[in-house]
């Protein structure tokens, strides 16, 4: 998901009071979630998507969570350069003080227009002394093509990420990359170089590589959330109207979803995350949009080998948190 700036969608999201968990559909997965990749809206008006606190709130978000059944997510905290950064990180800081099992906070801090894909070493280092404790991982990190520059530009290998390395690894955190194509053999050489450190990937640039990567390195870890039978439900200048009607009767997309993940997951299943990539538009953080999110994934989760289905669910997910010191 790229952070160049686009209008904010005007939706008034479907209120959320009742902290009761929605049922679950007979049949289906009915254990816990955790969703893997999931992005906070913007702290301020920039142009870009919704408003924290203004469109979509902490505790709006807290309850659609637990209707869901979602008992944690990965949240991308975007922190731009150009705006005063403190005034930012201040909204992890909140989450932290007051939702400290929700959101696992992850600083996402992109060059001026994503170029570089990230700040440099130096302030990268400076915003996580000066806020030490606060963040668990730093991406989501696009290393995709985009207008103002291709992916040949920063692989994963590429010097402004082999500098940042070493403060992962001081500040124990995760990795997490939205690579661009033809990067797997440079993925590959920071997973060889860095066993020490978990990253987790996702995008269908690196899709085809996966289970190769997954065979030689223990580290590297993948959230599927590209379902839906490899329809992109969430674009954001679709609609929450579009997203319901198209998973109103899911079986064929399910299906499509079975054959191409089921095979994969199981051969890897200590690697496999299961997550939504909610974000951009205001409706993707709607109440109603969540639990469709949830009953697909709850679908598909009891299509794998039940010896499977938690460790895709919540608990590879659950673990690498544990493993870097949380």
């Amino acid at each position: 998901m790229s952070l160049a700036l686009k209008p904010a969608q005007a939706f008034t999201l479907t209120p959320c009071k009742d902290y009761e968990p929605a049922p679950i559909t007979k049949g289906s997965y009915d254990g816990p979630l955790i969703d893997s990749h999931f992005h906070m809206p913007l702290p301020e008006d920039v142009g870009t998507r919704p408003i924290l606190g203004k469109e979509v709130s902490f505790k709006y978000m807290d309850c659609v969570f637990e209707r869901e059944g979602t008992n944690r997510a990965i949240s991308f905290f975007a922190v731009f350069p150009e705006y005063p950064y403190q005034d930012w990180i201040d909204k992890a800081i909140f989450a932290q003080e007051n939702y400290p099992k929700r959101f696992v906070r992850f600083l996402m801090p992109p060059g001026p227009n994503d170029v570089p894909p990230s700040v440099k070493v130096k302030k990268l280092k400076k915003m996580l002394n000066e806020n030490t404790g606060v963040f668990q991982g730093w991406g989501e990190m696009g290393l995709y093509d985009l207008e103002n520059r291709d992916a040949d530009d920063y692989p994963p290998d590429a010097k402004i990420f082999q500098d940042i390395y070493p403060v992962v690894r001081n500040h124990e955190l995760l990795v997490y990359f939205h690579p661009g194509l033809d990067q797997a053999d440079n993925l590959a050489n920071v997973l060889a170089d860095n066993p020490d450190i978990h990253f987790i990937v996702h995008g269908e640039q690196i899709e085809g590589h996966i289970g190769d990567l997954m065979d030689d390195y223990p580290n590297v870890y993948f959230t599927v959330n590209d379902l839906y039978g490899d329809q992109y439900l969430l674009r954001e200048d679709g609609t929450k109207k579009q997203f319901m009607e198209g998973l109103e009767d899911f079986e064929p997309l399910l299906e499509t979803d079975i054959a191409n993940w089921k095979a994969l997951i199981e051969a890897h299943p200590n690697q496999f995350m299961w997550g939504t990539d909610r974000g951009d538009a205001v409706w993707t953080y709607d109440l109603e949009v969540g639990e469709k999110l949830a009953e697909y994934g709850r679908a598909f989760i009891a299509e794998l080998d039940p010896a499977v289905q938690e460790k895709f669910a919540y608990k590879n997910a659950k673990r690498i948190i544990k493993d870097a010191g949380l």
